[in-house]
């Protein structure tokens, strides 16, 4: 039953998954390690200590240090991509332990600043920023607001992150972001609700303020209030990553695959394929276990293990769809590979023939299973497009080089024309949220864009 010019054995897909292997390390090579050098330049660059007196030439330095900073931190979240399992983690560990850092020292500035007020109104003592003399009320508004704000920001940073180093990592590189964002718009807001209100205040009491000053102040405001929003929006994270890709020239169909391999070798899935693959014949297929997704682990016994090359149709279908409708058009594509065949077609149904709770299992196999069947059969319903998991085994068949001669789609409803024309991946849902997650993050691994 193997379609003409159509390849479908083991070498065939062990090709493709060297192929994807292969991309994946090109992405390595083209956008992770020169973001990674890129960031630690900027990052190394703006290590020089800045005094933060309301003169031009500190203002100014602050305004370099602060951008090139951003700058180097924006080019390590552009290294960490969204199906980079590892690369997440540490980048959330790392913006942890900055945090951690970066609120210690707040906490520890605002601490010995109160301790100079009490002299200050028994003996009239003089109060000091950075060893500046400066007047306790003013000073006491700026330090206490900017570190309160700095404090306040990192007790929902920090539990923010540390709670996604469970997620699956595209979650986790976009709570990264976000974390990255909550940074940027602290700073943006303390220098528009704190510092140029100081200064105003300054100025009305006579006494001189920088205009350049004011100014440094305002744009350095205004970047961590625009970066900060536009790191807060999934769409410029998604844009950033396309567009990496695509600039960078390592932008693969193949990429896409490796993101459900991982670290795992070609021989490991494939061993791992071959152990785990089995058909389920149509004539031991009852109605009745067709009608819902709940996990029966009786129905894999009545399943046969095979070889890669023993699937007739790897069967892809909506569990939301009417039960009625998809078991009619089964049995309509029953009969006619019956007819031609002269037996029982042999199906790859996920209720009969994997463990349904073993996400990683599943995913890690996939490629395998949709590379090797003859035919992807798509019973298309109304839901079909809505669920994620029917979207998935449709990008991966034509993302391990199948032709599209090879799918056979029997549209269970009158308007799927009109639904193909509406459709968006992203509207796409799962049953379970880090699903849906992994998913995407394989789709975002390989393509320009969601189109």
């Amino acid at each position: 039953v193997k379609d003409t010019g159509d390849d479908t054995s083991c070498e065939f897909v062990s090709k493709n998954l060297s192929e994807a292997q292969r991309a994946n390390r090109r992405v390595h090579l083209r956008v992770r390690w020169p973001a990674f050098l890129l960031g630690a330049v900027f990052m190394l660059l703006s290590m020089w200590w800045v005094y933060t007196s309301w003169t031009s030439q500190a203002a100014a330095f602050l305004l370099i240090r602060d951008v090139l900073r951003s700058f180097g931190c924006l080019a390590w979240l552009c290294a960490v991509l969204p199906s980079d399992r590892f690369g997440s983690k540490v980048g959330s560990i790392l913006l942890i332990i900055l945090g951690i850092k970066c609120a210690v020292w707040h906490t520890d500035t605002l601490v010995n600043y109160m301790k100079q007020l009490p002299p200050h109104f028994d003996e009239g003592k003089p109060c000091h920023i950075e060893d500046e003399e400066t007047d306790c009320d003013l000073g006491a508004f700026t330090i206490g607001t900017i570190s309160i704000m700095y404090i306040l920001m990192h007790l929902v940073q920090l539990p923010y992150l540390a709670l996604g180093l469970r997620l699956p990592s595209r979650a986790t590189v976009g709570r990264l972001w976000v974390g990255l964002a909550m940074l940027h718009l602290t700073k943006g807001a303390t220098d528009f609700v704190v510092l140029l209100p100081a200064m105003a205040v300054k100025a009305s009491w006579g006494k001189t303020v920088s205009s350049w000053a004011i100014l440094y102040c305002t744009l350095h405001g205004v970047y961590g209030v625009i970066v900060g929003s536009l790191l807060m929006l999934p769409a410029v994270r998604r844009w950033v990553h396309f567009q990496l890709l695509k600039a960078s020239g390592a932008y693969r169909a193949a990429s896409s695959i490796a993101g459900f391999l991982g670290n795992r070798s070609k021989e490991k899935i494939m061993e791992a394929a071959k152990n785990a693959c089995r058909y389920i014949s149509m004539g031991k297929i009852r109605k009745e276990d067709m009608t819902g997704s709940t996990p029966n682990p009786l129905l894999q016994s009545l399943s046969t293990p095979c070889g890669l090359q023993d699937i007739d149709a790897f069967l892809s279908h909506s569990w939301h769809d009417d039960p009625e409708a998809k078991w009619e058009a089964l049995q309509i594509w029953r009969m006619s590979f019956k007819a031609q065949h002269q037996r029982e077609p042999r199906l790859w149904i996920d209720k009969y023939c994997i463990d349904q709770d073993n996400i990683e299992a599943s995913l890690m196999c996939l490629p395998v299973f949709l590379a090797s069947c003859h035919t992807l059969l798509i019973l298309a319903g109304p839901t079909f497009l809505k669920r994620l998991w029917c979207i998935e085994e449709v990008f991966v068949f034509l993302q391990m080089s199948r032709p599209i001669h090879a799918m056979e789609i029997m549209a269970i409803c009158d308007d799927m024309e009109n639904r193909v024309s509406t459709f968006d991946v992203k509207d796409a849902a799962c049953s379970k949220e880090k699903d849906r997650q992994k998913m995407l993050a394989t789709i975002e691994a390989g393509c320009e864009s969601y189109e």
